[in-house]
């Protein structure tokens, strides 16, 4: 099983993107040890990953990752943070995954983006700092980093695990490297406080990371438990460079109204779809979101998934929004 997976061919002929990326961390890269000799530390995309590679299903918003107020309280969900503040970043390591138990201590990096679909690696990622040498023992581990949090926009969150024996395969798409490497981790989740009748602004990013020159792609809305939609509005303004796209690509969608000039309603709970827009490899075009509660919402918690699809329908990135009543 493992001769047939994709780590076999971890050299060292590591790409330059790798080489960059280990720097920060201290660790060279390094031919992989034999199966038995390897450490496998893994961080979950999901609540179903158990570390195999390719892992399956959402890959944005990894439950080992999560956003506090406080540097020794883990947060049962991500606190909202504060633009200008410190937060804590939590993220929990699993060992051993699937391909490996052997011991050996490792560094833990955390980087931070534009809140969004896509991100190209390294050059759309920010470093935010890293903990070495750390000692993860058979279970799981729990590393605080902290952040300064930059001022201007929301954001997203990126965990990579970086041991001599557990070094990720990368490319430019941030998508194939959560999905193809049981080490890095994706984090798109935004908690939205909300008032009654109060709109809450969301700033979010689309476009393209993969290593096609272009894709055409849908972005799609789901809203898993009790729907936002309802007791609630969600719209989207496109922005001009956007809405011009989807008009040159047929205006075409499901479950969407449009009420603006570059703004549409979402008025399918369930799913809905605005397809056909084209991007270029490495934009990042931006959008942004409005959530506004009616009196229906009070006390009501809700989730809404913004996700992006390419043109074979699968999954490039999104965000999970989070909303919750403001605390009084």
């Amino acid at each position: 099983m493992i001769s047939s997976h994709p780590r076999r061919r971890r050299t060292l002929l590591a790409s330059a993107v790798l080489a960059v990326a280990t720097l920060f961390a201290g660790v060279a890269p390094a031919v992989q040890a034999a199966p038995e000799a390897r450490s496998d530390v893994f961080i979950r995309d999901n609540g179903s990953d158990y570390g195999y590679e390719a892992s399956s299903g959402s890959l944005y918003s990894s439950p080992d990752i999560r956003v506090c107020f406080s540097a020794t309280v883990l947060c049962a969900t991500d606190d909202p943070i504060v633009q200008g503040s410190t937060a804590y970043i939590h993220v929990t390591l699993n060992r051993p995954g699937p391909y490996g138990d052997g011991y050996e201590k490792g560094n833990l990096q955390v980087w931070y983006t534009k809140q969004g679909t896509v991100a190209q690696w390294p050059n759309q990622w920010n470093y935010i700092g890293s903990k070495l040498d750390v000692d993860v023992p058979y279970g799981t581990k729990t590393v605080v980093i902290p952040w300064k949090v930059p001022i201007g926009s929301h954001f997203c969150l990126l965990a990579r695990w970086l041991s001599p024996t557990d070094l990720p395969t990368e490319g430019v798409s941030t998508s194939l490297n959560t999905r193809n490497n049981n080490n890095i981790a994706w984090h798109n989740v935004n908690a939205v406080p909300f008032k009654i009748k109060v709109p809450v602004i969301r700033p979010i990013v689309f476009g393209w990371h993969g290593p096609d020159p272009a894709t055409v792609g849908d972005i799609v809305f789901t809203q898993p438990g009790k729907p936002f939609t309802g007791p609630g509005r969600i719209t989207i303004d496109l922005g001009p460079d956007l809405a011009a796209r989807w008009r040159a690509g047929g205006a075409k969608g499901e479950g969407i109204e449009r009420v603006g000039e570059t703004e549409l309603a979402i008025v399918n709970p369930q799913r809905a779809r605005i397809s056909g827009l084209a991007f270029k490899a490495g934009e990042q075009i931006d959008a942004k979101l409005s959530f506004t509660a009616g009196a229906e919402a009070a006390g009501g918690q809700y989730t809404v998934h913004v996700t992006q699809v390419d043109q074979r329908g699968e999954e490039v990135g999104g965000v999970e929004y989070r909303l919750a009543a403001e605390r009084q």
